[in-house]
């Protein structure tokens, strides 16, 4: 509708910056995500398996908290916040009792590092299909098993 004395248009729609956040609306997103990454860091969400969350943190991983991640949002709600302040999400149950995984981070550049070195081992384990130093039984030669794969 136009005001004839100002020549200007009025409408109560919100503008695209006045919404919190923008993206299209078509299951693509995905359950398990937080709302902002954190500059620096490498997110990763782990399931509270026995042993799971220890392992991540002697590895350099940290719990990341609310805040970090833009508080408390429609898939981070005040159930998925521990008593400790941290980041989980509800993802199963086992019997009666619930699943939950925690959001965890890490330096980028160990993050990367990391990434690297599962890389050298990746090629390595290639190396040893193309050259054929599989044995017989299914295992490669540093102990693996490999299901007789065969290049």
């Amino acid at each position: 509708m136009t005001d004839t004395k100002q020549g200007t248009k009025a409408t109560t729609e919100p503008t695209k910056t006045e919404r919190k956040q923008r993206s299209a609306f078509n299951g693509t997103r995905g359950k398990l995500q937080v709302g902002h990454l954190i500059p620096g860091y490498h997110l990763h969400i782990f399931n509270d398996s026995p042993g799971r969350i220890q392992a991540a943190i002697d590895s350099g991983y940290e719990f990341v908290s609310p805040d970090e991640v833009g508080g408390t949002m429609e898939n981070v709600t005040s159930r998925n916040t521990d008593l400790g302040d941290k980041v989980r999400f509800l993802v199963g149950t086992d019997g009666n009792d619930p699943v939950y995984a925690y959001v965890l981070k890490i330096k980028e550049e160990w993050w990367k590092d990391d990434q690297a070195d599962l890389q050298k081992r990746n090629d390595a384990t290639d190396a040893a299909i193309r050259s054929g130093k599989l044995t017989k039984d299914g295992m490669s030669s540093d102990g693996f098993y490999n299901a007789g794969i065969k290049y």
